[in-house]
């Protein structure tokens, strides 16, 4: 009774915060603009200097000083209306893999460094101001953002480095230190980075599961207690090449190296009367390991005052392995039953070289034209075997051992024409062709061919208002995966390889409303809908030993979705010197079920998700405070033989609080997962296939990691 109390009670907290957050955000809408004329000669004052002029708003470095910035990264994550993308990796091709910010007008990330990493790099000596970019220019190619940053870097910025350490407290009592350094050394033309960001963590997850039959009677209790670290280290060397006005060169490398460890002991107890007894125990102890490295390198050059090519090429490699995992069955009077254990280990590469030629004829006019070869394979091993205590038997299972290898080319052009001052146009066409190849334990090949046509139009109202429509087709990237089978014992589930899954491809309509409002003020609506064909998600494979779920392409959906950002300064409420950003999200995603026939909602979706995060800066005693919160709704999982719903409970709340005044460095202290109520799964399961209808039980979980503190120190030399 004390635990659905507590959840009662939580959860009218948490349709308060909803309610709170939901009438904050509309005040903050209505009366943003008034806000802003009010605190206008503040802002001027604290020298904020922001502004609008042909499709940018420009941010000097003064306008970051209530933010405490330490490096660049700190800097964009404060721009009004903007979210930091690191590329869209659900997307095909290099092209979309670059992310949403520009250093000196130039991108300078692919797929071998985050737009993270670089900017981590940056100390804000170094920066001179930003642009955030809003329409499309023919000077920048947008690449399906709807905005961009541009940073722009202080002329002749010599060596410089950048530090951030962290020591956090887990709730199992684990101390968890990280840290991250970077030098930065100018020598002429060439400057050299180099980086290291390394450390470990340590958390306890809580469990608690209930089995119960079909009538609802109570089977087993279990809880769980699951003990886990992690540890890891990522070098990496950047080296640009200014060879003269007309050309560059640049070289990225990155490793990674980890190791992962879990110990996790479950007690089983069945009803006896009025209380359990215990009927059996298990435990589990694993670990994974691997390394990576990942490659890049870049040339540019200027043929002429019009004309300008780019050459890429990229390699990536990871190794990793899993196991032995044993998961062990002990009865509490006789000892050991029986264990199963699984080990799996697996390759995965990744070579690409692109190539484009960019004209611009006049000051309205670019067109880029390319050609991009990649190269993309996996191999997957896995073996299952069952100890009785006497012999140990291997389990067969299908597509468990296998490489998949997809030969990918595609061919673009792509144009971006500024029709007049206010209105600007996008459009491309890329033709993809490939191969995807698979041998081992199936062995078969297929070819594909895709179009996949583009069109964006940016219209400026004026420097307020801009209207964005965008019209075009993508085809998803391939999770290799899905290919080959995988077991989890603890779920007592397994899931089979799909030798016939396809990307599935995407036909979308999207429309948005941006108004910004003061220097730091953005309200921006996003409505978009989207025609998916074979939809990602799980089909049911028969096979000798039963029904088994596995990925697979289960048809065609549709998604409506609605997404609202705000960003508001909130003096208005006499809250001085504070921002809130508000971020809201709604999906409507319908499908046919392929086992019932019935249209539901895309298995794994939330309906609703909402985001917000708070600061407010005490400049005079060098001091800030802020939080965030996110919840999402429940999610769906429909599965052959189970069907499962997840609730975020309350949702996740973090504070902090720091400071300025040691050293010149930011210090922070913090708390992650204030609101810790754990996550909620309910698990149905059926008889054969969930198509009969037949339930055969039902499993209830919640599992928690607790709250974790932590101290953070970040600066620049």
């Amino acid at each position: 009774m004390m635990v659905w109390g507590r959840r009662i009670l939580w959860g009218h907290m948490r349709d308060f915060l909803t309610n709170v957050i939901a009438s904050t955000a509309c005040l903050a809408a209505v009366g943003a603009p008034a806000w802003a004329q009010a605190n206008a000669a503040v802002r001027t004052s604290e020298a904020l200097e922001a502004g609008s002029q042909n499709g940018r708003t420009h941010f000097s470095k003064a306008y970051f000083d209530q933010f405490s910035p330490v490096t660049a990264l700190d800097m964009v994550q404060r721009i009004p209306g903007f979210s930091l993308s690191n590329g869209d990796t659900s997307r095909r091709g290099l092209g979309d893999s670059f992310g949403n910010v520009l250093i000196n007008g130039t991108r300078p990330s692919n797929k071998s460094l985050s737009l993270d990493t670089v900017l981590q790099r940056i100390p804000i000596a170094d920066v001179e101001r930003m642009e955030l970019i809003q329409e499309a220019l023919p000077e920048y190619n947008m690449r399906g953002h709807s905005r961009l940053v541009n940073i722009i870097l202080v002329e002749g910025a010599g060596n410089s480095g950048s530090f951030d350490a962290r020591l956090q407290y887990s709730a199992a009592g684990r101390l968890g230190p990280r840290g991250i350094i970077s030098w930065a050394s100018v020598a002429g033309p060439v400057e050299l980075t180099i980086g290291l960001d390394t450390g470990m963590s340590g958390n306890r997850i809580r469990r608690r599961r209930s089995l119960l039959d079909a009538s609802g009677a109570q089977l087993e209790v279990q809880h769980d207690n699951d003990q886990r670290q992690y540890r890891e280290a990522v070098p990496s060397l950047s080296l640009n090449w200014q060879i003269d006005d007309q050309s560059s060169l640049r070289f990225d490398l990155q490793g990674n190296v980890w190791d992962w460890h879990r110990t996790q002991v479950s007690f089983i107890d069945e009803p006896a009367g009025a209380g359990f007894v215990p009927l059996r125990y298990e435990q589990n102890q694993t670990s994974n390991h691997g390394n990576s490295y990942l490659g890049s390198v870049s040339y540019a050059r200027d043929l002429s005052e019009t004309l300008s090519i780019q050459t890429m090429a990229l390699i990536n490699r990871e190794r990793w392995e899993d196991g032995p995992e044993a998961y062990e069955t002990y009865d509490p009077m006789s000892g050991f039953v029986d264990a199963v254990i699984v080990e799996a280990e697996g390759e995965s590469e990744e070579t690409a070289f692109r190539q484009t030629l960019s004209w611009a004829p006049d000051d309205r006019h670019t067109i880029e034209i390319g050609g991009e070869i990649a190269v993309n394979a996996r191999d997957t091993g896995l073996a299952l075997f069952v100890d009785d205590g006497v012999t140990i038997t291997p389990i067969m299972l299908p597509v468990a051992n296998t490489r998949v290898e997809e030969t990918r080319s595609e061919i673009f052009v792509n144009h971006t024409w500024t029709v007049s001052d206010r209105l600007s146009v996008e459009s491309g066409l890329r033709y993809e062709f490939s191969e995807i190849v698979q041998t081992g334990d199936a062995e078969q090949s297929r070819s594909f061919a895709y179009p996949k046509p583009s069109v964006t139009l940016n219209w400026r109202q004026d420097d307020q208002n801009r209207l964005r429509f965008t019209a075009r087709r993508d085809v998803d990237q391939l999770d290799f995966g899905k290919f080959a089978s995988s077991v989890d014992i603890a779920d007592n589930n397994a899931t089979l390889g799909n030798p016939d899954y396809v990307p599935q491809r995407t036909w979308t309509l999207e429309a948005e409303w941006e108004r910004r409002f003061g220097d730091d003020g953005s309200l921006s609506l996003q409505v978009g809908y989207d025609w998916i064909e074979d939809l990602d998600g799980w089909v049911p494979i028969t096979t000798p030993t039963g029904v088994f779920d596995a990925p697979g392409n289960i048809g065609d959906g549709t998604n409506l979705r609605v997404t609202a950002n705000l960003t508001t300064p909130l003096d208005g409420f006499g809250l001085t010197n504070a921002v809130i950003d508000v971020f809201g999200e709604w999906y409507n995603t319908n499908v046919e079920d392929p086992l019932t026939g019935i249209d539901r909602p895309f298995s794994g979706t939330r309906e609703w998700e909402l985001g917000l995060d708070f600061r407010q800066t005490f400049p005079e005693h060098q001091l800030a405070w802020g939080w965030d919160y996110h919840w999402v709704s429940d999610g769906e999982v429909f599965r052959a033989q189970d069907y499962r719903t997840y609730g975020n409970t309350d949702g996740d709340l973090d504070l902090y609080i720091e400071t300025t005044r040691w050293g010149g460095v930011t210090t922070r202290l913090g708390v992650d997962g204030v609101i810790n109520n754990g996550d909620d799964r309910e698990r149905v399961f059926y008889d054969g296939s969930r198509a009969a209808g037949i339930v055969t039980g039902t499993e209830y979980r919640n599992e928690s990691s607790g709250s974790t503190w932590y101290l953070r120190v970040r600066g620049t030399f």
